[in-house]
């Protein structure tokens, strides 16, 4: 399972503590050698020693985040429900236009198809990453984009306009809220395009 959180600064020791609670490493025996039909009669022949292995645990990516999103959708330009970017040393205007940007796009699947065509027609390019929910349903699309500075809040407006209007989230009492896309911009050192 892959979780994408955005926290703030100071939320993220408590974000690892409940991760750390959750996530336990346990030791378990694999067989070292494969066996049955697929393998041959070789697998079948030699003696096998299981041998022990720990399993399970975590590893966690803190990165920092310029920017976060939550668009409602719809066919406005405006973006809403911007957070503050977390503290960090303040870039000059030189390095700023420099720097490449990786956004993270967490659309609904109703609406990645649209998302996606619109990257498409506007000449971005995207990775998709689908999550699943019970008996293999698609829940959200994840959309791993790489653009170059001037280009982000281009490829924010396709996000919005091509998700469906949701005026209003889902009070938090009702469960997650619910946006049409929650967006996490962060820097890129680097930006390889390939052809």
């Amino acid at each position: 399972m892959t979780i994408l959180a955005g926290v703030q600064d100071e939320q993220v020791d408590a974000v690892i503590n409940v991760i750390r609670a959750a996530c336990r490493t346990r030791t378990t025996f694999v067989n070292a050698m494969p066996w049955g039909p697929e393998f041959g009669l070789a697998s079948t022949t030699g003696a096998a020693m299981p041998f022990e292995v720990q399993v399970g645990g975590a590893a966690v990516f803190c990165l920092p985040v310029r920017r976060f999103l939550r668009l409602h959708g719809g066919p406005t330009p405006a973006v809403v429900d911007e957070q503050p970017a977390l503290d960090e040393p303040p870039i000059s205007p030189a390095e700023d236009q420099s720097m490449n940007q990786l956004l993270v796009a967490i659309v609904q699947n109703v609406d990645a198809a649209a998302v996606m065509k619109g990257l498409r027609e506007a000449g971005h390019r995207f990775t998709r990453i689908d999550a699943t929910g019970g008996f293999l349903r698609r829940g959200n699309a994840t959309l791993v984009i790489g653009v170059e500075q001037d280009q982000v809040n281009a490829v924010l407006d396709v996000i919005q306009r091509s998700c469906q209007l949701r005026s209003e989230p889902k009070p938090a009492e009702a469960g997650l809220p619910m946006y049409s896309a929650t967006v996490f911009v962060l820097d890129a050192l680097q930006l390889y395009v390939t052809v």
